[in-house]
């Protein structure tokens, strides 16, 4: 009888699930810097490829969609609860233009 364990590739499950954790923590608390896959290779203790590959196949998005999609979150939270203009949502979460946020907001 083959018992399977936790292991796959090489890597423990559950480091895996820790490490994509802990990009996605990051990402929450510089969300409004720039964030490269060298900065989340860093931060899951894997490859910049492999980080890569690990936060797409644990959340269905790229670092980069991940973002992008937070990003877009909070702005319709702050524009739902707050009372301020839709540029400077735009320019606080990073957007270089706020034609470029209304177009990926759309």
């Amino acid at each position: 009888m083959m018992v399977y364990d936790k292991y796959i590739g090489g890597e423990n499950m559950h480091d895996k699930i820790i490490a994509v954790q802990r990009m996605q923590d990051y990402i929450e608390k510089h969300i409004n810097e720039s964030i490269t896959l060298a900065d989340l290779a860093k931060i899951s203790l894997f490859s910049p490829w492999y980080s890569h590959r690990l936060f797409k196949e644990y959340t269905n998005y790229t670092p980069a969609e991940y973002i992008r999609r937070l990003k877009l979150s909070k702005s319709a939270l702050r524009l739902r609860d707050e009372d301020c203009k839709i540029i400077d949502i735009a320019f606080d979460l990073g957007f270089q233009s706020v034609d470029g946020y209304q177009r990926d907001l759309i």
